[in-house]
């Protein structure tokens, strides 16, 4: 009669792994403090999972900002991107600026529905991003002389990318 509990927790304590693997990768609909967990297959069948924020103006459907971090097939560091308004400056680029650390430069795209951009992380970033509390994002539009600034929480970021990973 021991022998046979002692084999069936054996069996549940070798499946309990195996049962948070499976649910890491299971996050589709999922909040991760102001991150929503998102899930697509993409065009080799593989399912790739990222976190993803969307700043909107209050009674707006369109939203100004989306914000997505994920890893990609094989990848050390997530990565960032932006999907922004259109009329950015690309030539101006674009900053990231995580809490009181000094900002990143960076840029991307823009066609008739908007613009987009992104990079990977890498380890300060990545750490930055984890532990901190607010991002910045800015740019300037075409012909304006102030740059638009955008925030970003990162209020459950680290849980969040844990778990897409």
């Amino acid at each position: 009669m021991f022998s046979t509990w002692k084999q069936a927790m054996m069996l549940a304590a070798l499946a309990l792994p195996v049962g948070l693997v499976q649910a890491g990768g299971n996050i589709q609909g999922q909040k991760y403090g102001d991150w929503g967990g998102q899930c697509e297959v993409g065009p080799d069948n593989a399912r790739v999972c990222y976190i993803q924020q969307v700043l909107s103006k209050t009674n707006e459907k369109t939203p100004m900002m989306i914000t997505v971090l994920g890893y990609g097939k094989d990848k050390k560091f997530p990565t960032a991107i932006f999907e922004l308004p259109k009329g950015i400056d690309m030539k101006q680029g674009i900053q990231l600026r995580v809490d009181r650390y000094k900002p990143v430069g960076f840029s991307g795209r823009c066609d008739n529905k908007g613009c987009r951009a992104g990079f990977t992380l890498d380890n300060p970033l990545t750490q930055q991003f984890s532990k901190g509390k607010r991002a910045l994002v800015a740019f300037k539009k075409h012909g304006q002389k102030e740059p638009v600034i955008f925030p970003i929480s990162l209020r459950g970021v680290a849980h969040g990318l844990k778990m897409a990973r």
